[in-house]
């Protein structure tokens, strides 16, 4: 999980949302989206949607390195430190490479120019995602105001006392769910004072699961910065998704893949997916659900099949064990499920993503 990844994900009154740093460019205040802007919101919500935007669009790129753990409350000590070098810029770009522990050393995963990459190196395992329609940078206003109006319903937020992360002054911020239903329970953050990044943070999940994300380092607007090719040996098992081959109806996909596999359900359509196509090849079925601001891509296969290994929490939804992820342009989440091997990618809010995984592995 990347410590910037969480920014869009969980802005408050002064922060904003995730993914790292989604592309941050500076929004066009037409006259249509300052009436987006304005709907739903009071003159307070407008404030801090505006500074946060004024905040991300202060950089075009930075290089961090993160460090995160995990632990457990019934279980003494902590696990192996998972450090990371972080690269990002915009518009819609970053590479991520794991340095430590040596069994995960040499994992990395991209995004650039409607393209993803997942590289298991140390398993000789790769996943990539081609073909993903353009959307709105997660620094504009419309996109802020929809991760910010998500964290007001679901989680009381206060102000705590500030410190230094990277010698860079870092503002404390509490979430707390509202919700005992809802899988992150808690974020302990501290967020750059200029930049709106997350700095630190910990969480702290359901049953007992805890992770603290940090930057060690962090340098803004670092000149010459270049993201990475990420090159796959030639031994490397690779699975291809092209989304931009012609898709299928649901009602199209066999039979046998339609009784088995249950999408996800963005039932309150909290994220705006207008369109829903469904792809199959031998051994795998997709749904990629996308709008203007978020996309969501669900990939099923046999249970059994070689997964593409990514740092990530272990958390358990119900009886079901998950793996999530989080990178600076969405989250991945892994998990099994009747016979069926579920990898999910999105730009959505995680709490959002994590209770569709609780709608699909309760559903009959």
């Amino acid at each position: 999980m990347d410590v910037h990844s969480l920014i869009f994900r969980f802005i408050t009154r002064f922060i904003t949302n995730s993914g790292l740093t989604f592309c941050l460019g500076a929004a066009v205040l037409s006259p249509a989206s300052l009436a987006d802007i304005h709907a739903g919101t009071n003159s307070e919500d407008r404030f801090w949607i505006n500074r946060t935007h004024d905040n991300l669009a202060k950089f075009d790129n930075y290089q961090a390195q993160t460090e995160q753990t995990q632990t457990e409350q019934d279980q003494a000590g902590a696990g192996a430190a998972v450090i990371s070098d972080v690269l990002f810029k915009k518009p819609d770009g970053f590479y991520q490479a794991v340095l430590q522990p040596d069994s995960l050393s040499g994992i990395e995963v991209s995004q650039r120019g409607g393209v993803i990459t997942l590289h298991d190196k140390p398993n000789q395992r790769a996943l990539i995602v081609r073909g993903l329609e353009a959307y709105q940078a997660g620094g504009s206003l419309e996109t802020i105001k929809d991760i910010y109006l998500f964290n007001k319903e679901h989680y009381g937020q206060t102000f705590t006392p500030s410190i230094h992360v990277a010698d860079r002054l870092a503002v404390g911020i509490d979430f707390v769910a509202k919700n005992e239903s809802d899988e992150i329970r808690k974020i302990e953050a501290f967020v750059d004072y200029h930049h709106s990044l997350f700095m630190q943070a910990r969480f702290v999940f359901n049953h007992g699961v805890e992770s603290t994300i940090r930057n060690n380092s962090i340098e803004f607007n670092k000149e010459g910065l270049t993201l990475p090719d990420i090159t796959l040996p030639q031994n490397t098992q690779v699975r291809v998704l092209d989304l931009s081959k012609k898709a299928l109806l649901q009602k199209e996909l066999s039979k046998k893949t339609a009784n088995n596999i249950v999408w996800p359900e963005d039932k309150n359509n909290t994220w705006g997916f207008s369109q829903r196509k469904f792809y199959q090849q031998s051994n795998s079925s997709a749904a990629y659900y996308y709008g203007d601001k978020f996309f969501l891509l669900a990939i099923a296969t046999p249970e059994g099949s070689q997964p593409v290994t990514v740092p990530a929490v272990s958390l358990t939804i119900g009886n079901t064990p998950v793996l999530l992820s989080q990178f600076p342009l969405f989250a991945h989440l892994a998990f099994d499920h009747k016979g069926i091997r579920y990898t999910l990618l999105s730009n959505a809010h995680p709490e959002s993503l994590l209770s569709m995984v609780k709608g699909m592995t309760s559903a009959q």
